[in-house]
């Protein structure tokens, strides 16, 4: 039978912080805990009853400025945030100017997707006959859990992605 992920991420986590004496994620520090529910997966942390007290603190602790807790025994790194997922091969994550030209600059959190190897110029009649370099573009997926944590283990660095909204 396959343990869960957020098991095995806190018998990683805790393990060598707590050593032999049969303590308990319990006694670990708030960092840690936090750490131990913003990992799991299946089932992710609000599944968990433990963790649920555990993240609401930390989410309101965010929301009033705070700042992600520590663990130093689970090596790891600060909070991140990725709105979206990433574009498709060959395609360039941008944003819109916004103004008059309304043109497109290369954001590595842009809500398009271009296509940059199609250029198309575009002109208008008018006045000043201006002429612009669009791109094909689509929207990007949006993430529904787009903050995320990387944490360091012996297999290498994995990422956890959650979401803060509504707190």
């Amino acid at each position: 039978m396959k343990r869960p992920q957020w098991l095995a991420m806190a018998i990683i986590v805790t393990g060598g912080a707590l050593g032999p004496g049969g303590a308990g994620a319990q006694d670990a520090s708030f960092g840690c805990k936090v750490l131990l529910c913003a990992a799991a997966t299946a089932p992710s942390w609000s599944g968990i009853p433990y963790c649920v007290p555990v993240m609401q603190q930390l989410f309101r602790s965010l929301a009033r400025g705070g700042s992600w807790p520590t663990c130093p025994e689970g090596n790891a790194g600060r909070l991140g945030f990725e709105p979206y997922f990433a574009c498709p091969t060959g395609t360039t994550p941008m944003q819109r100017t916004g103004g008059d030209t309304d043109a497109l600059v290369p954001a590595p959190n842009g809500d398009l997707c271009a296509d940059t190897s199609k250029p198309r110029r575009d002109c208008h009649s008018g006045d000043d006959g201006s002429c612009e370099t669009t791109y094909p573009t689509t929207p990007r997926q949006a993430r529904t859990e787009p903050n995320y944590v990387d944490i360091s283990t012996a297999n290498g660095a994995q990422r956890f992605y959650f979401s803060l909204r509504g707190y």
